[in-house]
């Protein structure tokens, strides 16, 4: 038994700190987080997780072994056996970096005999075979390992560059049999040279995969590159008899094209019937296309007339199928390259009715009543478990809060099949059942009788045997195949997972992690979603334990098109304004778009598509609703105007464009640019529109009509404010029907110093005639220019090159010139937001950057921190740099004050929560122990609470009112709901989650306060009390001897809520304290086949929407300000 005596206090503190969204230091993974946001300061932070010193005998001798959870090896055999801990980290490509290692803190354990690592075989037979000790490392001076940071090689994850970074926080000295363990460290990314880049990656960013690298990389958000995205690519690989299908198929394709899709498509008989053909053609067509696909479609079954083979995996001895490995086209981790699904059909019916509730799901969803905020989740505890309930409950909450859904059915009793029938028939968005192998009685039968008709559901029936699509129908098959053309039914697309070996814990994972990434991270597509889940289910465990992540990744599979956009709310119709009439020869459409409220809509996406691409265009809205896009062709004929978003109605337009008797345009692709030294010109004479330059444009016009056209006048503008034309108008005169002209007298654009690198500078041409016609043309080009940014900032302190509270240092910055022109005069203004921050010398001067160069400033700044910001406040500073004729842009950036350490407090999370431990003594907020017994058997006065948990399937909660309104997240509440399991939902929930997550995230009820989040028990003694302290304005719940349902160690802590009405806070929200009195953090989990969940317990809040909090220990991992609890 632990007696803790430790406590925890959950406030908001004043306004001397600056609350930055998504504050470097609060993402962590596997011990690491990110100390800064500025691109070129590669300096992450890592904290230590709990580790043990496991004994093991071996060649009649006992040697120690550290171990730590999820952690790999790094030795070789033969060598001390050390656990290695790694992150993904996004860097430039073509650089090699090394890892400099700045130990923090640390801890020696002295007289060890380290065990050398050896085969398996010799640890786990009592007979020696040989055993593996480097006699050279063990009678050696020098500390193992020599280096404890190493980062990889680059990595190429679809169109991001990484590379893993892995740390060994052990070091030996095997003479001295002195291990030193280094609980806290810097580790910078040290750049060390350069190498070729070989990389074929994609050459354009995907907007598809851009959610999901924010999941994994800790650096992703400022790590965003300037480079264009390539337009939405989808890539159909078709069954080697596909011709008598491809009428059907071919509206599906049109209409993805004309939704602005690069669409693809090839037969196995083309690429080969094996899966290793296939994959290769995907693989080349990822390294080699300009626009490769984001998304993969297998059209047919895994067998049968129309087939497509599937892998089969070896980890699990089930040997399941599964669609994955071939979206792993950079190695074989399970971060995929594509996004795969499977239209999965056995007959030429069924693909049409697959293909037609796809298109009219899309196009043209059922209006006649509201069924867009309607769901229905499934849980079924017979078999697998009250836990099934529990994840539902955490799905319903997401579709609620975050998806505004108001009618969330659930079925959490039988008769089963009957009630998912029912409401399946009434009409569901969202159809989510989790239970056991037969879907407790409900079978494909039940969808070959629905009758929701274009009312379709995507269905996740994450569970045994609904995904086994090798052979036979598998459930999520029936699915999307129920149905005719006509009279459709069922679901449009299906999530089910192959084989009946499939766990309860995993599948959970699994499916909020689904739902998570639907409403909390707004993925719009069922693949991505999928991809979402098992991300989840990696992130819940991180070690992949017995290949159980792998293995479920492998077997969750979709059935229906990938690229599917789902509803998620009820649709809007859009305004868009275009002229439908155009002339031949006109070389742009300006299109606007409103939202449905009228204003303007940034971000849909707009295409325009003539003939056999003749013409095809696309690109996104900007803030005030508008776009022009390009038109490369001179015939006559209709086109396309297609607009899309999320959640709304795609408009579908048409524009004729003609040619009438007068009709004079102009001639783009035959301008000719002069940019001499000959005046008026004043350039470099590349041809190329830069900074600084006095170009002259001669702007050749044609007659695309059948009359002449006379007295035909020129004049120019310009869209930027760096951009000026000095000689906008010219005389072009008469102009025969078919007739080019070129002016003898040319057009003078004058560019100044502040464009730059890749401006897009849109010139528009008005021709007019002398029978008042007139006719207007753009001309569009991509400057060069210079482009800076900051690379680093050091600080220059005479000590330890970190900002500390009350101190004050000086500020280097070093800018980088990605351009392609020389920046001159290059001057830099700081200012900051954070009244704590004084800033005294503002200014600093560069002088020239050459193009491709970095600079450090020849002068600093000069700051100082008050003595009261607390260590690790992300300030948020700004940099304004100016050259040259007017250039100026500002770029923002963050730099933490002082070094956090386990004395200082964790925080704070994006609303402004710190957690103080009774650790952080220096500081007025830290807590101080002081226990409030309100247990009657031992001299309490609390109430007891009627919470009974007797152990599996036995969790409860019950609803308690508070006697005063407590804030939380900036809502207001007067009851709460307190679980047996250790943590407290404000407000009323029935969920009675079991199994902790990482807060915030997926899975448990929102918003929450996890005291100790576990499973436990109250048998044996254990209760549940509450009380309120009037005098002192407190309300406080005591779990009093409960015990953890895994190891039956017990637990008693308590929670006290104050009142805000007399516990000030900034923002009027209270003050949470947390104390523990006996603490056993033990729940390790067993991963064998006879899974049990461990992760021993979380500690934490959230918000209502799970995307904000504070995270104090999970997986018996504690961030660097965090005290251990034990």
């Amino acid at each position: 038994m632990k007696q803790s005596y430790l406590c925890l206090m959950l406030t908001l503190t004043m306004g001397l700190f600056s609350v930055l969204h998504g504050a470097a230091g609060n993402e962590t993974m596997q011990g690491f987080s990110l100390k800064s946001t500025v691109k070129g300061d590669h300096v992450l932070q890592f904290s230590i997780p709990e580790y043990d010193m496991e004994d093991i005998t071996l060649n009649g001798q006992t040697f120690k072994r550290p171990f730590i959870n999820g952690a790999g090896q790094m030795s070789l055999v033969g060598n001390p056996e050390l656990p290695v801990l790694t992150t993904f980290y996004a860097v430039d490509p073509g650089k090699t970096y090394r890892a400099q290692v700045n130990i923090i803190s640390s801890e020696f354990v002295e007289n060890v005999d380290l065990l050398p690592l050896q085969t398996w075989e010799n640890v786990s037979t009592d007979e020696i075979v040989s055993f593996k000790r480097n006699v050279n490392t063990y009678t050696n001076l020098t500390a193992y390992p020599e280096n404890l940071g190493v980062v990889s090689e680059t990595q190429t994850f679809r169109d991001l560059e990484i590379v893993t970074v892995s740390f060994t926080p052990f070091q030996y000295k095997p003479l001295q049999k002195r291990l030193e363990v280094i609980t806290s460290a810097e580790i910078e990314l040290v750049e060390i040279g350069s190498v070729e880049d070989n990389s074929l990656r994609p050459a354009k960013r995907s907007r598809v995969f851009e959610k999901l690298y924010r999941s994994i990389v800790v650096n992703y958000d400022r790590f965003i590159s300037a480079e264009e995205y390539q337009k939405p690519s989808i890539l159909y690989i078709l069954p080697s008899n596909s011709s008598n299908i491809m009428s059907t198929l071919n509206s599906l394709f049109n209409w993805r094209h004309k939704a602005g899709y690069v669409v693809n498509t090839v037969s196995i008989s083309t690429t080969g019937s094996s899966v290793s053909a296939i994959k290769y053609y995907i693989q080349n067509a990822y390294e080699t296309w300009t626009d490769p696909p984001e998304y993969v479609a297998l059209v047919g079954d895994a067998s049968g007339s129309y087939s497509i083979p599937t892998y089969f995996e070896n980890w699990s001895g089930y040997n399941g199928e599964g669609d994955f490995p071939y979206s792993q086209l950079d190695g074989t981790d399970l971060f995929p390259e594509v996004l795969i699904g499977r239209i999965s059909f056995s007959s030429t019916t069924e693909l049409a009715t697959i293909i037609n509730k796809t298109i009219q799901y899309e196009t043209n969803p059922y209006m006649g009543e509201n069924w867009f905020t309607r769901a229905c989740v499934v849980g079924d505890p017979s078999t697998s478990g009250i836990s099934c309930i529990i994840t539902k409950e955490a799905t319903k909450h997401n579709l609620e809060e975050l998806g505004g859904y108001d009618d969330v059915r659930t079925v959490y009793n039988s008769p089963f099949p009957s009630q998912m029938v029912n409401n399946l028939n009434d009409g569901l968005t969202f159809f989510n059942y989790r239970g056991y192998w037969g879907v407790s009685g409900f079978t494909n039968g039940n969808i070959s009788g629905l009758n929701n008709g274009f009312k379709l559901c995507i269905a996740t029936v994450i569970t045994c045997g609904t995904g086994s699509f090798s052979s036979g129908t598998s459930m999520s098959e029936a699915f999307i195949r129920a149905g005719t053309p006509s009279q459709p039914k069922g679901a449009v697309a299906a999530v089910g997972t192959a084989t009946l070996g499939t766990h309860t814990m995993f599948n959970n994972a699994v499916d909020m992690g689904f739902y998570y990434g639907v409403f909390a991270d707004g993925l719009e597509t069922p693949s991505a979603a999928l991809v979402r889940g098992t991300l989840h289910l990696y992130q819940t465990y991180p070690s992949n334990p017995n290949s159980f992540v792998s293995t479920f990744t492998h077997w969750n599979n979709l059935m229906g098109d990938p690229a599917l956009h789902m509803w998620t709310a009820v649709p809007q119709s859009f305004s868009v304004t275009y002229d439908n009439s155009l002339n031949r020869g006109t070389n742009f459409i300006d299109i606007h778009v409103n939202a449905n409220d009228g204003d303007d809509m940034q971000g849909a996406l707009v295409t325009i598509l003539k003939g056999s691409d003749e013409v095809f265009e696309s690109g996104y809205t900007d803030a005030a609703g508008n776009i022009t896009l390009p038109i490369n062709s001179f015939a006559v004929g209709n086109m396309s105007v297609t607009v899309t978003a999320k959640n709304y109605i795609p408009h579908q337009g048409m524009v004729q464009i003609s040619n009438p008797e007068a009709n004079v345009n102009i001639l783009a692709n035959l301008v000719i640019i002069d940019d001499d030294g000959n005046a008026p010109s004043n350039g470099n004479g590349d041809g190329v529109l830069n900074s600084s330059e006095v170009v002259e444009l001669t702007i050749p016009i044609h007659n695309f009509g059948t009359s002449s056209a006379s007295g035909i006048t020129g004049t120019l503008s310009a869209n930027s404010d760096n951009v000026t034309v000095t000689v906008s108008t010219i005389t072009y005169g008469g102009l025969d029907s078919n007739e080019t002209y070129y002016p003898t007298d040319q057009f003078v654009v004058e560019l100044d110093n502040s464009v730059v690198e890749g401006q897009d500078v849109e010139l528009r041409l008005i021709l007019a005639d002398d029978n008042n016609n007139s006719w207007e043309g753009i001309l569009t080009y991509n400057t060069a220019g210079s482009y800076l940014d900051v690379v680093s900032v050091t600080v220059i302190d005479g000590g330890d090159g970190v900002l500390d509270p009350g101190e004050t240092a000086q500020l280097q910055f070093s800018l980088s010139n990605s351009g392609s022109v020389n920046a001159t005069n290059v001057m830099a203004f700081l200012n900051t937001n954070l009244p704590a921050l004084e800033i005294t010398d503002e200014s600093s001067v560069w002088g020239t950057i050459l193009a491709g160069q970095m600079t450090h400033s020849a002068e600093h700044f000069t700051v100082t921190a008050e003595e009261a910001l607390l260590p690790g406040t992300m300030a948020h500073l700004f940099l304004t740099i100016t050259g040259g004729d007017g250039f100026e842009i500002t770029r923002p950036f963050t730099l933490q004050i002082g070094t956090v350490t386990v004395t200082d407090p964790l925080g704070p999370d994006e609303y402004g929560y710190y957690i103080y431990d009774s650790g952080d003594q220096i500081y007025s907020n830290a807590p101080f122990y002081n226990w409030i017994e309100i247990d009657d058997r031992y001299g309490g006065i609390g109430s007891q609470i009627a919470v009974i948990d007797n152990g599996n399937n036995g969790d409860d909660v019950t609803h308690v009112t508070l006697p005063f309104m407590f804030r939380m997240y900036g809502q207001a509440y007067g009851q709460i709901t307190v679980c047996s399991n250790g943590w407290i939902a404000m407000g009323h929930t029935s969920m009675q989650s079991f199994r902790n997550y990482p807060l915030p995230g997926a899975g448990g009820p929102s918003p929450m306060i996890a005291a100790f989040w576990d499973d436990m028990i109250t048998s044996s003694n254990g209760r549940v009390y509450k009380y309120y302290d009037a005098a002192n304005h407190q309300f406080i719940i005591e779990w009093s001897r409960l015990r953890t349902y895994d190891n039956n160690s017990l637990e008693t802590f308590q929670v006290i809520l104050r009142d805000p009405a007399y516990y000030f806070t900034p923002t009027g929200d209270g003050e949470i304290l947390i104390q523990y009195k006996t603490f056993n953090n033990t729940t390790t989990g067993n991963y064998g086949w006879g899974q049990v969940h461990g992760a021993y317990c979380t500690v934490g809040i959230e918000d209502a929407t799970a995307t904000r909090g504070l995270q104090y220990t999970f997986n018996n991992q504690y961030p660097t300000a965090a005290m251990q609890l034990d």
